[in-house]
């Protein structure tokens, strides 16, 4: 059995690890380039190496912590939490608009979303992990 202390921090440590591949890969990958590849293309090649990571992190939290702690922080993720993470640690300004975040619940329904929209969806996704830790993790 895990401690409480445990379960909350697995969510909490999977999306600060899954921010930290992205502040570098994003700056190495993008802003620090060799190539002359279009930008485009380069941004498809990072998001495919980013995704493997993040699935690799949550299958390895889930075997090492159990399902539900690395459920939780996918869902951190799944809800862009990780997104307004990656802004503050860079202490750059939040943007108004964000195109990117198609794949997030928010995201399917309208196409571009506002900054105030992005925060929202962040903390219902903050709000279900909570819940799916407390609701189903056996202490």
């Amino acid at each position: 059995m895990l401690s409480l202390y445990t379960i909350f921090a697995v969510p909490v440590l999977f999306i600060l690890l899954s921010n930290l591949f992205d502040i570098f890969g994003y700056h190495f990958t993008l802003i620090r380039r060799t190539t002359t590849m279009p930008e485009k293309e380069i941004i498809k090649a990072y998001r495919i190496n980013q995704i493997m990571f993040d699935l690799l992190l949550f299958i390895a939290a889930g075997l090492i912590f159990g399902w539900i702690p690395a459920l939780s922080g996918i869902t951190l993720k799944i809800f862009g939490v990780q997104d307004i993470l990656y802004y503050l640690f860079l202490q750059k300004p939040v943007p108004e608009h964000w195109h990117w975040l198609r794949w997030t619940p928010f995201g399917f329904i309208k196409k571009i979303l506002t900054k105030t929209q992005v925060i929202i969806q962040a903390l219902f996704g903050v709000i279900i992990s909570i819940v799916m830790l407390i609701l189903f993790s056996h202490v």
